[in-house]
């Protein structure tokens, strides 16, 4: 099923996992339709285009409401024109036992005139796969898959099932997404709705769904939407994610996001609760021996379930929203994030800092305020710790986060604090990141002069998620099969130099791994003594933006999302040869400070005798602009200082390029690998106990 909707671009009604539900079901009952379904949609008559490998004959989601539990029939007949679309013959299913029963109805080909009943003589196979094992989750979903004998082009494919679901943990309240297709393949397609008059369902769709028509059944409200023959939806290029949904139709009985908090909490605050014995009391004990610093438990604290506890995502028996308790979590040594959630808020609490859970969307939840409460809509949780006022927010899925001051602005737009009382969606303000996730150290010693290799050393600096996976890489190899990574790597990055030492190492306090790089290579010297030498200055120079313009039948006003919150910087040192009689050198590198389309660029250059240096940067500091600042973008182009900088041998009677007193920083030593290396601007780089000033 799953193959074709996804070649048609259409995504079917589903609810989200549930939790807590009625008996389980890991087998698949055949039965016919219920008795609430109606009859497919009428096909359309229009030609179909040369070339198409389908038709969709109809496309069918009917989803009823109910007290108890909420049931979704899909069925569709689609005929196949080609080959590439015999994989539809690969029916697969997939639910959750703990929450979801499977009733099959139909399958079949239809043949000339035949009906050919696939199920009479085969039935689906069913597996327990776990198919993000690999990524440490366990769900416990079950797949079930059936390859219809003797499909062939020329045939069509029927198919119809009806998937039951009991979310208990949401107290039977109901949430979901449904679509019809945004792309343009030709069809019937309806999405129907029944739900009980007084079931108070709220439903949100996105401007370009059909209006529905409304009826009432009885005790029932019907809701049906159709579409037939769609043209497909022209999307706006570079768009922020919540400009991304098309012919979408949202619903949910639950009355606003304070309710969605209240439901969730008491899973999560039992949760949190230690017993009288645990043994988890040592360890808030020892914590609090260590220091009376509220700034210091806290680290101690995230650093003890961040190493302590592996991440395993635990879905199974209903466990998708109700997290393993403290305790369960501590003696497992392993959880989740909603199992490390709560383990956190325990010791955190235990030792007198004010936590609580909060709900976001890893993604970042572009949009997420636009859409009706439920909490579907997350897919991630974490905790919010105050210290002296000031929110910290805390992830213990992730390694590496030694210091409050250094951890990274988050990467999620909205929250949801999970409380007893009321509690809204929160927006979260993104936060520029004030220090590079990565730093490209260049250091050349052509002092030599221009006949021999030059003595080169480069240093890759390595923050964030990144550093904390190349460090499990390396920490996983044998001394020598580290040594091949890293050549392998420096072979990509840096290929004019012939490595003789490569080595790295892991600054724990910082998390930062550094990657050192050792050799010789020749500089791609021009000129020669009678003219003068030059040098193109690598890490010195800008490449431009790209132009920002979307073709003339998109939406032109729609915002254009950046890459934030990326943020590099270069430094480049050159001990220069010894000059030809009468020559001096100079420096072409003008210095940078601007901000064009929400990303700062920043250049500074020193010359002092015989050696250059410079220091550039790229910093993405918002994650959108406005279609305005878009065009302005494009204006501004022609005059981008986007030219390799370069030093360059001059009469010694010449005026030689002078840095600026603003660069005078780069004629001391700079431990780039610093949180305080000078990478910005000084009025944009970061303040308090991180104030970095020009020369330090």
């Amino acid at each position: 099923m799953r193959g074709w909707l996804l070649a048609a671009g259409w995504a079917a009604a589903s609810s989200t996992a549930a939790v807590a539900a009625e008996p389980s079901s890991r087998g698949i009952v055949y039965a016919p339709a219920p008795g609430w379904v109606v009859a497919a949609p009428v096909p359309t008559t229009s030609a179909t285009p040369p070339g198409m490998p389908l038709r969709v004959i109809y496309a069918d989601t009917q989803v009823r409401l109910g007290a108890d539990a909420d049931e979704t029939h899909t069925a569709y007949r689609v005929k196949l024109l080609a080959p590439e679309a015999l994989p539809l013959g690969n029916v697969t299913l997939e639910w959750s036992p703990a929450t979801d029963r499977v009733t099959v109805h139909a399958l079949r080909i239809l043949r000339e005139g035949q009906v050919i009943d696939v199920l009479a003589g085969q039935k689906f196979d069913v597996i327990q796969r776990e198919n993000n094992l690999e990524r440490s989750m366990l769900d416990g979903a079950l797949t079930a898959t059936l390859q219809a004998p003797g499909l062939r082009v020329g045939d069509e494919l029927e198919f119809a099932v009806t998937v039951r679901r009991r979310d208990a943990n949401l107290g039977g309240l109901s949430q979901g997404f449904t679509q019809l297709p945004p792309s343009g393949v030709l069809g019937s397609y309806r999405l129907r709705f029944l739900s009980p008059k007084d079931r108070g369902v709220r439903w949100r769709a996105t401007a370009d769904l059909v209006a529905p028509s409304v009826a009432v059944r009885g005790t029932e409200e019907e809701r049906v939407y159709e579409l037939r023959d769609p043209q497909s939806v022209i999307p706006a290029e570079g768009a922020p994610a919540r400009f991304a949904l098309h012919r979408t139709l949202q619903y949910s009985t639950m009355a606003d996001w304070a309710a969605v908090s209240r439901q969730l909490w008491p899973m999560f605050d039992a949760a949190s609760r230690l017993k009288a014995g645990s043994p988890l009391h040592a360890e808030i004990d020892r914590i609090a021996r260590a220091s009376t610093e509220p700034t210091a438990r806290v680290e101690a604290a995230l650093r003890l379930v961040q190493e302590q506890i592996r991440y395993v995502y635990v879905g199974l028996d209903g466990a998708n929203y109700r997290p393993a308790s403290a305790d369960d979590s501590w003696t497992r040594r392993f959880g989740d994030c909603k199992a490390k959630t709560v383990l956190l808020v325990a010791v955190l609490r235990g030792l007198g800092i004010p936590a609580e859970a909060v709900l976001v969307n890893s993604a970042g939840g572009d949009g997420l305020d636009q859409r009706l409460a439920m909490p579907g809509v997350f897919d991630h949780v974490v905790v919010r710790a105050t210290v002296d006022g000031r929110s910290y927010w805390l992830d213990g899925t992730r390694l590496g986060d030694r210091r409050l001051a250094t951890l990274p602005a988050p990467g999620f737009r909205w929250g949801l604090p999970l409380r007893a009382a009321a509690a809204e969606l929160e927006a979260v303000e993104p936060v520029a990141p004030t220090v590079p996730l990565a730093v490209m150290e260049l250091e050349v010693d052509a002092s030599a002069g221009y006949a021999v290799p030059a003595k080169v050393a480069v240093r890759h600096i390595i923050r964030g998620d990144e550093a904390q996976a190349i460090r499990a890489r390396l920490v996983s190899l044998t001394a020598a099969d580290a040594d091949r990574a890293q050549r392998a790597y420096w072979r990509e990055q840096e290929n004019w130099v012939e490595p003789s030492r490569t080595t790295w190492r892991y600054d724990e306090d910082g998390g930062v791994v550094v990657l050192s790089l050792s050799g010789e290579g020749k500089p791609s010297w021009e000129g020669d003594d009678k003219e003068g030498r030059s040098l193109d200055i690598l890490g010195a120079g800008f490449t431009p933006p790209a132009p920002l313009k979307r073709p003339k039948e998109q939406d032109q006003t729609i915002p254009w999302a950046t890459d934030f919150p990326r943020f590099r910087c270069w430094a480049t040192t050159i001990r220069l040869p010894a000059n030809g009689p009468k020559r001096r050198w100079s420096v072409a590198a003008k210095p940078v400070d601007r901000q064009l389309g929400g990303v700062d660029y920043w250049r500074q250059a020193w010359l002092d005798g015989n050696v250059v240096r410079t220091v550039m940067s790229r910093r993405t500091y918002r994650p959108e602009i406005s279609a305005i600042e878009a065009g302005q973008l494009n204006e501004a182009l022609a005059g981008f200082d986007n030219n390799i900088s370069r030093v360059f041998e001059v009469a010694a009677g010449d005026d030689v390029t002078k840095p600026t007193a603003a660069a005078a920083f780069l004629a001391r030593p700079i431990d780039w690998s610093s949180s305080e290396a000078p990478c910005l601007a000084p009025e944009r780089r970061r303040t308090g106990s991180h104030t970095v000033r020009a020369g330090s």
